[in-house]
């Protein structure tokens, strides 16, 4: 009799999991890591419902299918682009989502056409160097301008123009919040800005770099990409990585810039958070900013045995090293 209640009760077991069993084999075992856990490369993330097997928030990797329920459309972050696409099943077509690869952007052995002359200028030099605005796109219609220390300079002058108005300070110091009481930057108005060094009210050396503030209809395009994606309640660090793709992709390193440098002066142990950081003030030719960042990420890295983020990190070290041995500007007063 408990032979018979016991094969019963197993067939009704048996029942129970043939009758599921297609519902559990579409439950998406890595759904919940799959957001957490960037692969390498990453193509982009699923913003929105409609995968078969993968959640909104979910990342893709390089090699992964979109894989859409009823013939609609997902849609989906990528990363090397920062749009937002709407795809149906298939690969990631390459002509809208290229593989994220800073090598073609990036200054370094293999690509010296990315080698413009560096911005050099170290503390102590013998001219300044512009270091924020750290590129000619912005968000900020009233920038801070910093600069680094000239060798025996007494004072700067700093001068900002356009077709439309002009003013200038001189400060005892090497940063200049933007003055209150001048006409903030306009959208879509390209602006100069020059910083000159004075030594006894002589000027012998200076820097110069432009400044667009990006559109009002830009703004409002890239501020919906960022609502988006802080509404998927990712981690603060992938919120903060996928935030750091859509302001690189539209050459917006100011804004990551500064919310890197927030993220990582909370101490965060997140090695990828150093190396992009890195990676970003490489981008914008600062390469002794890039080498404090990528040393930090290596002993992250290295302490926590993540092997990926470590050799990035020591690839960015040697692509400062390359760069160190460029020529610096040497521009003449005027």
């Amino acid at each position: 009799m408990k032979k018979l209640m016991f094969f019963g009760g197993m067939c009704c077991l048996t029942s129970l999991i043939l009758l599921h069993l297609p519902l559990l084999a579409n439950v998406p075992l890595i759904r919940v890591r799959r957001n957490q856990v960037r692969c390498d490369p990453q193509m982009g993330r699923i913003i929105s419902k409609g995968h078969k097997h993968l959640s909104a928030g979910s990342l893709i990797c390089k090699g992964d299918t979109i894989e859409v329920v009823n013939g609609d459309y997902v849609e989906f972050l990528c990363f090397s682009s920062g749009n937002i696409l709407k795809l149906s099943s298939g690969t990631i077509p390459l002509d809208k989502c290229a593989e994220p690869d800073e090598a073609l952007s990036t200054c370094n052995p293999t690509n010296t056409n990315a080698c413009h002359i560096r911005k050099g200028g170290t503390e102590g030099s013998d001219e300044p160097t512009i270091i924020s605005p750290y590129s000619t796109s912005t968000l900020n219609s009233r920038p801070e301008i910093t600069w680094t220390a000239v060798k025996g300079a007494t004072s700067y002058k700093v001068k900002v123009k356009s077709y439309e108005f002009g003013w200038e300070k001189v400060v005892n110091q090497t940063r200049l919040a933007y003055p209150s009481d001048e006409k903030e930057f306009q959208p879509g108005t390209p602006y100069t800005i020059d910083v000159f060094a004075y030594i006894d009210g002589q000027a012998f050396s200076y820097d110069e770099t432009f400044v667009d503030v990006l559109s009002v209809a830009k703004q409002e395009q890239i501020a919906q990409k960022i609502k988006r994606i802080k509404g998927l309640g990712l981690p603060p660090d992938e919120t903060i990585l996928d935030v750091d793709a859509i302001y690189t992709a539209e050459n917006l390193l100011n804004e990551t810039i500064e919310m890197l440098k927030m993220a990582t002066a909370t101490n965060s142990q997140n090695p990828t958070l150093y190396r992009v950081l890195g990676d970003r003030y490489l981008k914008a030719k600062l390469p002794k900013e890039a080498k404090s960042e990528y040393i930090k990420a290596s002993e992250l890295a290295k302490s926590s045995n993540n092997s990926k983020e470590f050799q990035k990190a020591q690839s960015g070290l040697q692509v400062v090293e390359f760069y160190n041995q460029l020529p610096t500007r040497r521009n003449p007063p005027q």
